[in-house]
């Protein structure tokens, strides 16, 4: 399971001494539970892996979709099984698991009727390749470098974890007002709900997937 910042970092924001591993486990479940909920919204897994997807072939398309990314590198591409090499990897694609082919993704295909009209094309392409970060944890995590986890991701991920840690040691979070005589507390209407802000949704805006038209 991803974790998408370090339990180091937790408990320096929570001013626990790194000497101090008594509450070490639930702190680790606290970075899980987050971290699901970040790439549950996003809509995808940000660790690093290897992948082989067998994809069907895109007829008159030079975009080649893939199931996993960032895509950081591709290991073979085989159309109909012949190697090809004639594709090309940019940024801008790459972010969000493309490849381009100038000649397009043509393949096998099944037809239709009198005039043999393309329905879908066939599973006939097959790519193995390396897509998304290093994170926190990673031994080659460089915090800053493109194929490492933006930091962004992982400070929402913090502040969640601060969030669900806060709620359970105090009871409630959220506390807008206080009052000493006879003691009256206020508290705002989200108040007991550990979920993503909208601050925290605005800055994985950016990060979130809604698939390829």
């Amino acid at each position: 399971m991803s974790m998408l910042c370090k339990l180091s970092d937790v408990k320096t924001l929570l001013n626990i001494s790194a000497e101090d591993t008594a509450q070490d486990a639930k702190l680790t479940l606290l970075i899980k539970e987050a971290s699901s909920m970040i790439e549950s919204y996003c809509g995808y897994s940000f660790g690093r892996d290897t992948y082989t997807d067998e994809i069907q072939a895109e007829n008159n398309r030079q975009l080649l979709q893939l199931n996993h990314f960032p895509l950081q590198s591709v290991t073979s591409v085989s159309v109909g099984g012949t190697d090809i090499t004639d594709f090309k990897l940019f940024p801008e694609y790459s972010r969000w698991g493309r490849i381009y082919r100038g000649l397009g993704w043509g393949g096998k295909a099944y037809t239709r009727g009198f005039t043999h009209d393309i329905v879908s094309g066939v599973w006939d392409v097959k790519v193995t390749y390396t897509a998304g970060y290093y994170l926190p944890n990673d031994t080659d995590y460089v915090e800053g470098k493109s194929d490492s986890l933006p930091y962004d991701i992982t400070s929402v991920c913090l502040k969640l974890v601060e969030q669900s840690y806060n709620f359970d040691v105090m009871g409630a979070k959220g506390l807008k007002g206080h009052t000493e005589g006879h003691i009256t507390d206020t508290y705002s209407d989200d108040a007991n709900i550990i979920g993503l802000s909208e601050s925290a949704k605005k800055t994985l805006a950016r990060y979130c997937y809604y698939g390829v038209a």
